[in-house]
């Protein structure tokens, strides 16, 4: 598989349909071509390589996704995040298919850093960074382009797990599942994620959970009336929770 000889860096040529053996995606990335936010990308292998293996365990999940901080520094898509978001989704999904789509607690690792790279390529981030460009956003960033093209495939990883019995593992599938529905190809799945959505708001206390599910029903045309909260509309800076694995979800003790 190359990844570098398309129109966007880390995006595989041709684009699979499903997801692709994760070995793959690992050993035909060029991986030192590719930025991060601490230089190239050229040790990012090392740091993937565990989460490959079969007998891996929540303490080596959790030093690989801490490992791969470079590639969602701040919030933001470099060059690497899209191989790795591909590569950690194609873990994800030879895992949900070991355990018939109901997540361990390496899944729910996995499946958080996927949900960061949802919230940060998402419609609402590009039309927020939008604001400060005179030209189009997407055309002069093609990482979020990399990302964003992802989509369905990524959308693959997360799906077995939007009826998995442990509510915040769920919720993470849904709102990642939300965003990466966004892509034209997903739009016959949004009926379904909406309903989905209806639920959530009516039981979850979470503000980014919240109003990424409010976006996307008001993005897609549904009615949210009386599902919306007071400080629902607050959109001040966050990170969720699920990003820090090094410190099983808890937002006030960071990895850092």
């Amino acid at each position: 598989m190359t990844t570098t000889s398309g129109p966007y860096l880390g995006v595989p040529v041709p684009m699979p349909v499903v997801l692709p053996d994760p070995w793959v995606v690992l050993r035909g990335t060029d991986w030192p071509s590719l930025g991060t936010a601490h230089g190239t990308a050229r040790r990012i292998p090392r740091v993937l390589a565990p989460l490959l293996g079969p007998d891996l365990t929540v303490e080596e999940a959790r030093r690989a996704l801490n490992a791969l901080e470079p590639v969602q520094h701040q919030n933001t898509i470099y060059e690497a995040t899209a191989p790795v978001a591909l590569c950690v989704a194609a873990v994800l999904g030879r895992r949900a298919e070991h355990h018939r789509g109901e997540a361990d607690r390496v899944c729910a690792l996995l499946l958080g850093l996927l949900a960061g790279v949802a919230h940060d390529s998402d419609d609402a981030c590009v039309a927020a960074h939008q604001r400060y460009f005179k030209e189009d956003f997407l055309e002069g960033y093609p990482p979020m382009v990399a990302v964003r093209a992802l989509r369905p495939l990524l959308f693959q990883a997360v799906a077995p797990f939007l009826d998995d019995p442990d509510t915040a593992v769920a919720e993470d599938a849904l709102c990642s599942a939300l965003a990466f529905a966004e892509h034209p190809d997903l739009a016959g799945h949004r009926d379904g994620l909406a309903g989905r959505a209806r639920r959530l708001l009516l039981v979850c206390d979470t503000r980014w959970r919240r109003w990424q599910a409010l976006d996307a029903l008001t993005a897609w045309g549904h009615d949210t009336t009386g599902l919306a909260r007071p400080g629902d509309d607050d959109r001040s800076p966050y990170l969720p929770s699920s990003a820090w694995p090094l410190c099983d979800g808890d937002p006030d003790n960071p990895p850092f």
